[in-house]
């Protein structure tokens, strides 16, 4: 397994014990009847535990942490390496939520009705406990921790009022009563927050034992939360105003059915094309989507269906299966795929096309699944490619310049006018597409002809303010539909629990990017994380009105790659990314915009001409499984040598007992 080099964070705000209202000392951690193991009257044990420095779940967290942090304030020189958070900021401890029932009869334990990765166990959530603020102020996630990690590491006047984390800034300004009631068509926030002083050295440490220099962390990266400032004294938050601002850009016209369908709101989440993990009951595949259909039942229900092609090694291919309920999907960056189940295939930087799968399907590499490998390999492929289609004819096109209307980046498809996520800015920051450009440069000498791809948008921030239903946010028309009808789902259930509300503000037009400052493309937080987070768990974030970007609970391409942040290679077809893990014959659907005969899902399954499994029957009815604790799947390597034989089923070609939950 390749090398974790250590980052060391030499600043923490963590207390083990805090002063009650009453003034009274407590431990900063679950309470002791919380801690209680004994059942109650029932058989059931609900109850924390403390995890131990070098458990599993504690080495992922750091593994997550050190990773975010060193893509975040890392420079080239770390790029394609693996880090590790030393140990997690002093005080803050790791606590895991378990909840479990041991049968009266039997006295073992009882499987649990909800179908998860988790054994018997009804909950088995980790919590980090150590902010200042007390013990009802933990962290849920990796993700949720980063941004107070990273102020810890990098503001050294550990000033909170500088921290983004949704603990220390749970809204993010206040507006003043007396602001104008005026509706521009764009609202812009001017907040005064606490000035910054340019920082001569960094708190966060990055230990590599190949030589690498230590790396300090400029002011940039304050760029989205502060003001820059000659005077270091600090300035008191106070309220926006509202005016108008820079303008957006008008939205592309849409140029072809399967692109005006995957504009609209609620119709397909996942779309021809695509890598997607499927489910299987109690085993997840990796599988790429053929044909998807839309359907309206005798009950005037809409009904979806996707035909998929599972990924394998190139000595045999899966039958095709049939999925008709979404949530029995996942996009492909939502988890991070696992190592190899042949330990041997994990070292000497193999990929899929110098894999010898023949000597591996003879066992000259030792025990594994080669179908399970067959399909790793050819996902991480697939991340690494990009592919541009539907050419636009442009008269303004400089020599050289091609315009696309769409390109596929990994295992995603992306149309113009529509939003992608962004490794720059606040995290969650979106990109509405606007151009994609291919740069080619001519042949010269004894080198090949080169292009490059660049993107081009209007860059908008995820902003909330107090709720004042005197002044009602403006609707921008320059946002695509999707985006509009998300946020006001959001809204509605936030202006009411939280009295905020939120808009999208534009940070910058028609700002030009490459496609290494590209996460994917971006998923509405109303559809996607019912489904990631599970039903439950979605439904008790509603009602406290707590609804994170879906974005937050997923990868970014190449995080699960050897791409990283680079521009991996370009291939001429999406059949092409494919390569030898699917069958040769194997055609991707145009949806809308090709025959009718070309897209029809067959009803029949398993002949000899047509292997076909319709999943749906075959397979447990699962509706919105409980995903928990999704960011489990955010490493981007085995936890440990035998991680990845847990993700072999006794079926072959899926991942058993694998997801989090």
């Amino acid at each position: 397994m390749a090398p974790f080099y250590p980052v060391y964070v030499g600043r923490s705000d963590g207390r083990i014990e805090i002063s009650s209202k009453s003034r009274r000392k407590e431990s900063n951690q679950p309470t002791d009847a919380q801690l209680d193991k004994t059942p109650d009257a029932k058989g059931v044990s609900d109850y924390y535990t403390k995890l131990d420095d070098g458990d599993t779940k504690e080495i992922d967290w750091r593994r997550k942490l050190g990773g975010m942090l060193v893509r975040e304030l890392g420079g080239k020189e770390h790029k394609g390496k693996n880090y590790i958070l030393a140990a997690l900021p002093e005080n803050y401890r790791l606590f895991e939520h378990l909840k479990y029932t041991v049968s009266e009869t039997t006295g073992k334990l009882q499987k649990s009705s909800r179908n998860h990765a988790k054994g018997p166990n009804d909950r088995q959530d980790a919590y980090l406990y150590g902010h200042p603020l007390g013990r009802k102020k933990r962290y849920r996630s990796p993700a949720d921790f980063f941004p107070h990690l990273l102020w810890l590491a990098t503001d050294e006047k550990g000033d909170s009022g500088n921290c983004s984390c949704k603990v220390c800034s749970p809204e993010e300004f206040q507006i003043d009563d007396g602001a104008s009631e005026t509706s521009p068509s764009i609202v812009k926030s001017e907040v005064a927050v606490k000035k910054v002083e340019p920082i001569a050295k960094s708190a966060a440490v990055v230990k590599d034992p190949t030589g690498l220099k230590t790396r300090s962390v400029s002011q940039e990266f304050f760029r989205s939360t502060t003001n820059p400032s000659a005077s270091p004294a600090p300035v008191p938050r106070i309220a926006p105003s509202i005016s108008t601002a820079v303008t957006p850009t008008p939205l592309m016209p849409i140029r072809c059915f399967e692109q005006e369908l995957d504009q609209k709101y609620g119709k397909l989440l996942f779309r021809p094309g695509e890598l997607v993990w499927f489910n299987r009951g109690t085993a997840w595949g990796l599988s790429i989507i053929t044909k998807r259909e839309l359907l309206t039942d005798a009950r005037h229900q809409i009904q979806r269906r996707y035909l998929l092609q599972p990924l394998s090694h190139p000595f045999g291919h899966p039958s095709m299966k049939i999925i008709s309920q979404e949530d029995l999907l996942r996009p492909w960056l939502a988890w991070s795929a696992p190592g190899p189940t042949h330990q041997h295939l994990a070292a000497g930087g193999l990929i899929y096309d110098t894999v010898d799968w023949s000597a591996v399907l003879q066992g000259q590499y030792g025990q594994g699944d080669v179908e399970v490998d067959g399909s790793i390999f050819a996902a991480k492929a697939i991340d690494e490619s990009y592919t541009l289609f539907d050419q636009i004819d442009n008269s303004t096109a400089a020599a050289g310049e091609a315009y696309w209307n769409g390109i596929y980046l990994g295992g995603e498809k992306i149309w113009l006018g529509e939003p992608i996520r962004l490794r720059i800015g606040s995290g969650s920051d979106i990109m509405i597409l606007h151009d994609i450009v291919e740069k080619t440069r001519q042949a010269f000498a004894n080198t090949s002809p080169s292009s490059t791809v660049y993107l081009m948008g209007d860059i908008y921030t995820f902003s909330t303010i107090m709720h004042n239903p005197n002044q009602p946010l403006p609707i921008n028309p320059n946002l695509p539909q999707r985006l509009n009808q998300d946020l006001r789902y959001r809204n509605q259930h936030t202006m009411h629990t939280k009295m905020t509300s939120s808009y999208w503000k534009l940070m910058q037009p028609l700002a030009r990017l490459g496609l290494g400052e590209i996460k994917g493309r971006w998923y509405e937080s109303s559809l996607l994380l019912p489904i990631l987070r599970g039903l439950g768990d979605f439904n008790k974030d509603l009602q406290r009105g707590e609804i994170t970007d879906a974005g937050m609970w997923m990868n970014g391409r190449g995080d699960s790659s050897l791409v990283g942040n680079k521009i991996g290679q370009q291939k001429q077809n999406r059949r092409d990314a494919f390569g030898r893990a699917v069958p040769p014959d194997l055609r991707i659907g145009r949806g809308l915009d090709g025959p009718p005969e070309e897209n029809v899902i067959p009803v029949e399954t398993g002949s000899s001409s047509n292997p076909i499994a319709l999943e749906e029957d075959g397979g447990p009815q699962l509706m919105h499984t409980g995903d928990g604790d999704i960011d489990q799947f955010m490493n981007l390597d085995p936890m440990d040598d035998g991680f990845a034989q847990q993700f072999a089923n006794n079926g072959g070609h899926f991942f058993g007992d694998a997801m989090p939950q």
